[in-house]
C-alpha cells in the first residue's frame, strides 16, 4: 500500500514538472555595437529571466524565462524603456534619445559605418507615424 501511495505523489509529480513553466524565443532588437549589446542584455534580465542572449550581427535577442513571472511584453517594454526599438515595438522618441551618440541605430550614418540597412524604425520617424505604415506595439 505504502509503495502504491509513493508511486501515485511520483506520478502527480512528474505530470506537474512535465508542464514548463520556462518558455524559449527569441525577438529582434535593433542596435549596433558592444554598449548596445551590454544595455539590451541588461535591460531584458528583468525578475523572471534566465537567459537573454543578444547578437549584434543578427540583431536576435534570445530569451529564456519564467512564463509565470514574466511576459514578452514585460521585456519588450524594458528594452524600450532604455531606448531600443524591438521589431513591431519601437521605443518613443524620448527613451531614444537617451541614448549615446554612437549607439543611434536610427542615424543612417552610424547604421551604415556598421554595415546594416534599414532601422526597424525609419530614421525621423515619429511614434505615431511608425503605426501609419502598419507598425504596431501596446505602450
Amino acid at each position: 500500500m505504502k509503495s502504491l501511495l509513493f508511486s501515485l505523489v511520483l506520478l502527480s509529480t512528474i505530470s506537474l514538472n512535465g508542464q514548463s513553466k520556462f518558455s524559449i524565443t527569441s525577438i529582434e532588437v535593433d542596435g549596433l555595437c558592444g554598449m548596445c549589446k551590454e544595455r539590451i542584455e541588461n535591460a531584458a534580465y528583468i525578475p523572471g529571466v534566465k537567459k537573454a542572449d543578444w547578437s549584434q550581427e543578427t540583431h536576435i535577442l534570445e530569451l529564456v524565462f519564467n512564463n509565470k513571472k514574466v511576459t514578452t511584453a514585460s521585456i519588450i517594454a524594458a528594452i524600450n524603456e532604455v531606448g531600443h526599438d524591438v521589431k513591431d515595438y519601437p521605443a518613443s522618441d524620448e527613451q531614444y534619445a537617451n541614448i549615446h551618440g554612437c549607439c543611434r541605430f536610427r542615424d543612417p550614418d552610424q547604421r551604415a559605418k556598421h554595415g546594416l540597412g534599414d532601422a526597424l524604425c525609419k530614421p525621423g520617424e515619429t511614434h505615431e507615424e511608425h503605426h501609419e505604415h502598419g507598425g504596431k506595439h501596446d505602450h
